[in-house]
């Protein structure tokens, strides 16, 4: 599909245009951080994000983001959702008709609670939708690097486009399977990461599987009522994008939410463990869009709230958990 600029230089960006170089894509890696340009360059690593994974000698580097968009025809957004906003306003003077533009980017932006694509279509106006696409799915950056076989889904509102990158991006290592439902992907890759920082908190708190899997059974149940109210379909929620990348991010160590929430459990402030790492988990600044939304739709998302008052209003992580297990007794199936 002509040439490809994957734009953010993180783990899962850096993967990901890893994986397109080895298929022989055209394809170059822009990041704001020099010395993740740097150390490609030189060393085919990206030791900041991405540490031990040689990268292939195909894959080409940049650092003016506007000569690099200029001259690609697919655009791949792999910057955190907190960044989108200002990344895409400097693409906006870019943006031609025949880009396509494919999200990699899980989260709300905290401020105006929307998805990434409704942050696209308010910098680009709506009719950037139909260049839009999303991928999600159960997907860890370096599982991907080492080849391991993965399945993700990809979301859009142009069929044909959806087809064209199906068939372009998938290979024996990654399957690509089509879905039309962009805001249910959006809706369960975002709210999958706050359900990880909740997972990891049981496991710094010594719990086990009986005690993980029953909060991510309970925890799809509130993903799901979200996003059906936001216009999602049911069944993408036992998906790949919904319960396939729930599990992964809430069973593996890899998670970077995951990691988050066992650290604040063990004892670690929010900030420290913030300083102590240039990657962003995601769910940190989800948590705080979700609490909004879940409290403006009058929608119950027990979980979402004690993370979020673990994170930001002081509670402790045995106290979110007791409070959890003492709700007063439901049906294990209600809509509210």
């Amino acid at each position: 599909m002509n040439s490809i600029l994957v734009i953010g230089g993180g783990s899962w960006g850096t993967a990901f245009a890893d994986y397109l170089a080895r298929r022989g894509e055209d394809v170059r890696l822009w990041a704001r951080e020099e010395e993740v340009l740097a150390a490609i360059r030189t060393d085919r690593e990206n030791r900041v994000f991405l540490p031990g994974v040689k990268l292939s000698p195909q894959l080409g580097v940049g650092a003016d983001l506007e000569v690099e968009a200029g001259r690609a025809a697919i655009l791949v957004l792999a910057v955190p959702s907190k960044y989108m906003r200002p990344v895409l306003r400097r693409l906006q003077a870019l943006l031609r008709g025949d880009h396509a533009l494919l999200c990699l980017s899980k989260g709300f932006e905290s401020d105006s609670l929307r998805t990434m694509s409704q942050v696209a279509a308010e910098v680009f106006g709506p009719g950037v939708l139909r260049q839009w696409l999303t991928l999600s799915g159960p997907s860890f950056a370096r599982e991907l690097a080492q080849g391991h076989p993965t399945a993700v889904a990809a979301a859009a509102e142009n069929e044909e486009l959806l087809g064209r990158v199906q068939e372009s991006f998938s290979s024996p290592t990654l399957r690509v399977y089509r879905s039309d439902d962009l805001r249910g992907l959006e809706v369960a890759g975002s709210l999958k990461n706050v359900m990880a920082i909740a997972s990891g908190m049981i496991s710094g708190l010594g719990y086990g599987f009986n005690t993980t899997a029953s909060m991510v059974t309970r925890a799809n149940m509130e993903i799901s009522r979200l996003g059906v109210r936001l216009g999602a379909r049911p069944e993408t929620f036992w998906g790949l994008a919904g319960i396939g990348d729930l599990m992964l991010t809430c069973f593996g160590s890899l998670s970077r939410n995951f990691q988050l929430g066992r650290r604040i459990a063990l004892g670690e402030s929010l900030e420290a463990v913030e300083r102590s790492t240039p990657m962003v988990a995601e769910g940190v600044e989800t948590t705080k869009a979700i609490r909004r939304l879940a409290e403006n739709l009058a929608i119950e998302m027990p979980i979402a709230r004690e993370v979020h008052r673990v994170l930001f209003e002081g509670k402790s992580v045995g106290e979110a958990v007791g409070e959890l297990m003492t709700r007063s007794l439901k049906r294990e199936w209600t809509t509210s």
